[in-house]
């Protein structure tokens, strides 16, 4: 009779011990080119897989439309957005989310406008910029919200805005392949990019668990092995 209870004891300290340390998070995904296609696609779906295998948890991840995807963190409906570049011109406690700890890479906005028509870096103002709908905030000057990357570059094309603004790995992938060669590319800014958590109690833990995680895979070789393919710097190629 006791070696039957020690073995139920046994048991059930195994199963206390899973639903102790297994925790479920959801992660949501920018869906972008290179950087989240698909929920089994993206550099960045790769990283979240391995921060899953590292922490030992279970994260059930979504690749939505940007806003979308920003949105529900700001609903607590996820425990953490990724990408979101580090915006400076707002007060971080205004914002109704939170960054992570971890700078996970950075990125290049670039604007793109036409050759034949200068843009001055310096008075930006003055111009009809588009950008990511959930990016129109970042700028210390207007900007009008893009429905898509291409939809974007064929407006300047036919003279409907004057420049776009994004990161060049989102961007350029399009350019490549369009008839646009009359389009010139210039470098904006390098920002820091982070994840985005929510606002809530749950915040702080969220945060421990990602810094951990990133903490090992960078040791270990593995973050670079992913994250190296997009941390590049600015290449100023021309179409």
């Amino acid at each position: 009779m006791n070696k039957i209870k020690k073995m139920i004891l046994s048991i059930v300290l195994i199963l206390s011990s899973t639903i102790v340390y297994g925790t479920d998070y959801n992660a949501t995904l920018g869906n972008m080119p290179v950087y989240a296609e698909s929920k089994d696609k993206g550099v960045l779906v790769d990283l979240v897989k391995e921060i899953q295998k590292e922490s030992g948890n279970s994260i059930n991840i979504k690749v939505l439309p940007f806003a979308s995807s920003l949105y529900m963190v700001q609903k607590n409906r996820s425990d953490f957005h990724i990408p979101l570049i580090k915006n400076d011109i707002v007060d971080v406690n205004k914002l109704p989310f939170t960054y992570s700890s971890e700078t996970i890479f950075h990125v290049n906005f670039v604007i793109y406008s036409l050759k034949n028509k200068k843009i001055d870096i310096n008075n930006l103002a003055q111009y009809k910029i588009e950008t990511d709908r959930a990016h129109v905030a970042y700028f210390p000057f207007k900007t009008n919200a893009s429905n898509s990357i291409s939809g974007s570059l064929s407006k300047i094309n036919d003279g409907k805005i004057d420049a776009f603004i994004f990161a060049d790995f989102a961007t350029d992938p399009y350019l490549k392949e369009s008839k646009f060669k009359n389009l010139s590319r210039e470098l904006y800014k390098v920002f820091d990019v982070k994840m985005v958590l929510p606002k809530s109690a749950k915040a702080k833990q969220i945060d421990t668990m990602l810094s951990s995680s990133i903490s090992n895979l960078k040791q270990s070789g593995k973050y670079q092995e992913i994250m190296g393919k997009i941390d590049l710097a600015y290449s100023d190629w021309q179409p």
